[in-house]
């Protein structure tokens, strides 16, 4: 599992993810006691991509293809069917579920697709695409016109930050309720995109660390901002020595 995050404002959009590959296995005891077993297996995956004409894509869900991590499968994707340039943001997530459903159409990995168009007006307009593979489901997010943000994977942490949370009795009836302050993301500047996404990220990652849950989240977060004329990495994990 993953953790990615999409946020658009009025000045660009952010994406951003972590590098966490999880393996889930299965160990049968003597006593046919079946025991899952989530085992972190490399923090050095991708799971943010920047295709010609400034548009990005992330992953998240399923994140290997026949025991193959899906970065380099996107990566073929990507020269394969955008390495002309001239497909528009509008087109892309279609193409993504006609890539991978020839692999497997039971693929269950999700994307999010995020760029600009030109308007017959001459504008450039954001949007913001989701595609499911195994849902055969593809469908525009972001309203034009307004600021948001969206996310994918293990979300439950950044969840609870975010929305109204009280005090239960033993029996789990609401006791009290705790003070709620909504984040305005209304008002969110590009730079206030960036440090909430890497927030986000974060935050789960550390939180996941404490929990006695499996550690699916963590290692670098890569950062893609994309501008109307412009697309550049804030933070991009590089090959080393």
């Amino acid at each position: 599992m993953s953790f990615i995050i999409t946020m658009y404002v009025r000045e660009g959009i952010v994406m951003a993810s972590d590098s966490r590959l999880t393996l889930n296995t299965q160990q049968q005891s003597n006593d046919k006691t079946v025991v899952q077993i989530a085992v972190g297996q490399s923090d050095s995956n991708y799971k943010t991509f920047l295709a010609p004409n400034n548009i990005g894509i992330s992953t998240y869900g399923a994140a290997d293809i026949n025991g193959v991590p899906i970065g380099g499968y996107i990566e073929s994707f990507i020269s394969e069917q955008l390495s002309d340039a001239n497909s528009q943001i509008d087109e892309v997530p279609q193409k993504i579920l006609d890539y991978f459903k020839k692999i497997s159409n039971t693929l269950d990995t999700q994307f999010y697709v995020a760029g600009y168009k030109y308007t017959d007006g001459g504008q450039r307009e954001q949007q913001v695409w989701h595609a499911w593979v195994a849902q055969n489901k593809v469908k525009r997010l972001n309203p034009p016109g307004q600021q948001g943000s969206l996310w994918g994977g293990e979300a439950d942490i950044c969840s609870r930050l975010l929305q109204p949370v009280g005090l239960l009795t033993p029996d789990g009836k609401l006791e009290q309720p705790l003070p709620h302050f909504q984040i305005p993301f209304q008002f969110f500047t590009l730079q206030d995109a960036i440090d909430f996404c890497i927030f986000a990220i974060r935050s789960t990652s550390d939180a996941i660390r404490f929990q006695p849950r499996p550690k699916t989240v963590g290692g670098p977060i890569d950062v893609l901002v994309i501008k109307p004329d412009k697309a550049f990495w804030v933070k991009r994990k590089e090959l080393h020595s």
